[in-house]
């Protein structure tokens, strides 16, 4: 279970060190804190592979295309560089566009042991030493396709943990290649508002029922709408699951609202998950006020049972209220703890305030600043 993380030059931190986590973690803060930003992080320093990097552009919906509509941060003048244009595609990923630079990413788990990771652009070309004679010759195709304004970006990882993992992105300066190594699942990451699809959805609902946890989602259901008796997953015509409340027939999941929904992603990453870790960006949404503590309390409950460090963001003081609530109950036997990111008025660095449950709980009865106020 990570204990501390310590960040440089990515995203928009120039540099952060955070330390305290416990095993249900909440993180609150004003707009551009850094928030979903220090998501990302996690995410990278859990798997430190290309197809992280690749999955980061997708959730933040950047395109892996060149194209001067959807790629670009700024304007693109005509006489750059092709080189030089493909490059932006990677820049927001370093603390103030700055290519140059090397992201690192400092870990320390709760037995002291420390990992490190080094991400940075690699323009040698050179992809021998990172691809298997295997996959070099399954992405021969697009290299050739490429060729004459093939521009390979390498974005490396290296994890000290005994041993070195080397991974990278491939592209040229049309599009994106390919990646060293290809995730077999999803990344354990829920976004603020993209909808997964029902067929993801009801091959999840199978992975949990095959293990036997698929009364795990039914109670999670349940916490949004008691009547909700039975889960099912259907593959006929468009693959989706079928919710069926008491005395009324089943109907597919997409009319039961968003917070059915967003429970459903949630829960079934957190029951499938071989990462044992869960990111949720901005947690609150679709989930009602008055579903809020049982919902933390299902959350507190699996994330004990499966072994799984939770990561959270807000904007809800009802939704930090509860986690305060159910964090503080008798006999709670899972650890937690809120973080709020915040900036230096004078240096605008950002920088992480831990506050126990207790702290908490008093700033929000005295109506005291949290969220970055």
């Amino acid at each position: 279970m990570l204990k501390e993380i310590e960040i440089q030059n990515f995203r928009c931190f120039e540099h952060i060190k955070i330390s305290g986590f416990e095993r249900v973690n909440l993180i609150g803060g004003k707009n551009n804190a850094g928030k979903t930003a220090l998501l990302e992080a996690l995410l990278l320093f859990n798997d430190p592979d290309g197809s992280s990097i690749f999955a980061l552009k997708t959730l933040r919906m950047e395109s892996s295309e060149s194209s001067e509509s959807s790629e670009w941060l700024e304007p693109i003048e005509s006489t750059e560089s092709i080189e030089s244009k493909y490059k932006r595609g990677w820049a927001n990923f370093f603390y103030s566009l700055n290519k140059e630079a090397v992201i690192v990413i400092h870990g320390k788990d709760k037995t002291n042991v420390v990992h490190k990771i080094e991400i940075w652009i690699d323009e040698s070309g050179d992809v021998n030493n990172i691809f298997s004679a295997r996959n070099v010759e399954r992405l021969r195709e697009s290299f050739l396709k490429y060729q004459d304004d093939l521009l390979v970006l390498n974005i490396k990882f290296i994890r000290e943990d005994r041993e070195t993992i080397d991974s990278a992105v491939i592209a040229s300066s049309k599009k994106f290649i390919g990646q060293g190594r290809h995730r077999a699942t999803e990344p354990p990451f829920i976004p603020s508002c993209m909808r997964s699809s029902g067929t993801y959805l009801m091959q999840e609902f199978d992975r949990a029922r095959l293990a036997e946890k698929d009364n795990q989602v039914l109670k999670a259901f349940q916490v949004i709408d008691p009547a909700i008796e039975s889960v099912e997953s259907f593959s006929i015509g468009e693959p989706t699951l079928y919710l069926r409340r008491k005395g009324e027939k089943r109907l597919p999941l997409s009319l039961f609202g968003d917070a059915m929904n967003r429970v459903a992603d949630i829960i079934l990453k957190l029951v499938n998950s071989e990462h044992k870790i869960l990111l949720i960006d901005e947690i609150e949404n679709g989930i009602h006020y008055t579903n809020q503590r049982e919902f933390w309390r299902v959350l507190f409950r699996l994330a004990v049972e499966l072994d799984t460090q939770i990561f959270a963001t807000t904007h809800s003081l009802e939704m930090l209220q509860a986690f305060a609530d159910v964090g503080l109950e008798p006999n709670q036997e899972c650890s937690s703890a809120y973080f709020e990111l915040a900036k230096k008025p004078k240096t605008n660095q950002i920088i992480g305030i831990r506050r126990d449950l207790e702290t908490l709980n008093y700033a929000l009865e005295h109506q005291k600043g949290v969220r970055g106020e």
